[in-house]
């Protein structure tokens, strides 16, 4: 129980660092004389280190052990942190984001293969909760610090110390972290760390599910707001109640569907979650301002599960010869998603900010479509043993 306990608040802290960008940005931009619009040079620094970081996850951790790849990336992470409150200029801090991207993507795709190994749909989906009670937090602790006049540097030396902390838990427990190898279902099967061992279109489907199914959470968070109040003239107090409110029903969505899960099984939580993002799309479209204000609360509740669920599934979908590498890869599509589709969804919107809904209808349609596609190749490989 303690490494599970361990395990969620990794989960809180990769979350930290993630979320603060936003409310320390003002600042922090005056600091370094820059416009607001170069804030956009951010993500695409972290994502690609994100990328590179779970291309090799599976790789590390089968070498050097899970509870060392964990307490060296947070250790990581710590230093990348201090760099960021540190940086006399942006370009030491794209540096500390590159780091905080490598460290993150390791830790993302190395607790969520153990998940999947270790945890039944009741865990892992509080695990991932406490990824959203993290990124919830982590704009009230920066707004303490710079309304209080202490500047945007020391929520990051902050959540460096629990960071640092951490890497030691890590290191201290690290010969209790099962290996890929040990936990692997069938031990007669060889290990492979390359997805390549499984049925490719079992992987490609994964992935872009994952994709999708990020960037409709991430367009949600990103974009309702805007949509809300430019769009349909709810009053702003409102619009962010309802932003807020989007997240706490995620994490509400996450433990009661968690346990739901964990009786009936993922796959019928998953193709209820898919209904219930359609018609959260439909209702955001066709419903009207009060239609599209509860279509937002709709959005986070369906979506709860789904992320958590892929990964636990992931065995089932390709092979467990693979499942650690093919969640790495699964990671990695998670960060691509949540970069690319809440872009796509705004340039979108500068267009009219009424295509957000019909936008993000169309992706909850393909994202059922594409649990369809993995549910019938599921049961086809159920039947044929």
């Amino acid at each position: 129980m303690f490494l599970v306990a361990l395990a969620y608040l990794a989960f809180f802290s990769i979350a930290l660092p993630d979320s603060t960008l936003g409310v320390a940005w003002p600042s922090m931009r005056l600091d370094f004389g820059l416009s607001t619009g170069a804030a956009g040079l951010v993500p695409p620094v972290g994502v690609a280190a994100t990328l590179v970081a779970t291309a090799f996850a599976s790789r590390l951790a089968a070498r050097f052990g899970v509870g060392r790849m964990l307490a060296a990336s947070t250790w990581l992470s710590a230093a990348a942190l201090v760099v960021s409150a540190t940086s006399p200029g942006f370009a030491q801090f794209l540096v500390s984001v590159a780091l905080m991207g490598l460290s993150g993507g390791v830790i993302d795709a190395t607790i969520n293969a153990y998940a999947a190994r270790s945890f039944g749909a009741r865990r892992i989906n509080l695990l991932h909760a406490w990824f959203v009670v993290g990124a919830a937090l982590s704009p009230l602790l920066v707004t303490a610090f710079v309304q209080t006049g202490l500047g945007w540097r020391w929520p990051y030396l902050v959540i460096a110390g629990l960071q640092l902390a951490l890497g030691l838990l890590f290191g201290l427990t690290h010969a209790r972290w099962t290996s890929p190898t040990a936990a692997v279902p069938g031990a007669d099967a060889p290990v492979s760390t390359s997805p390549t061992a499984a049925k490719r279109g079992d992987v490609v489907l994964g992935l872009v599910a994952v994709a999708v199914q990020t960037g409709i959470e991430s367009g949600v968070a990103l974009w309702a707001f805007t949509f809300l109040t430019l769009g349909l003239g709810v009053d702003p107090v409102v619009a962010g109640l309802l932003a807020s409110g989007y997240w706490f029903v995620m994490f509400a969505g996450r433990v009661g569907l968690g346990s739901l899960a964990e009786r009936v099984g993922p796959w019928p939580v998953m193709g209820g979650a898919a209904v219930g993002l359609v018609g959260a799309g439909i209702l955001a479209w066709a419903g009207g301002q009060w239609g599209a204000m509860a279509a937002v609360l709709l959005f986070g509740f369906a979506a709860a599960p789904v992320y958590p669920l892929l990964i636990l599934t992931t065995a089932e979908r390709t092979s467990a010869v693979v499942a650690d590498a093919v969640v790495g890869y699964q990671a990695g599509a998670s960060s691509i998603g949540a970069a690319v589709f809440p872009l796509l969804l705004g340039l979108a919107m500068d267009r009219s900010v009424a295509s957000f809904a019909p936008a993000l209808t169309a992706l909850t349609v393909v994202a059922a479509l594409l649990h369809v596609a993995m549910r019938v190749r599921v049961g086809r490989r159920r039947e044929a043993g």
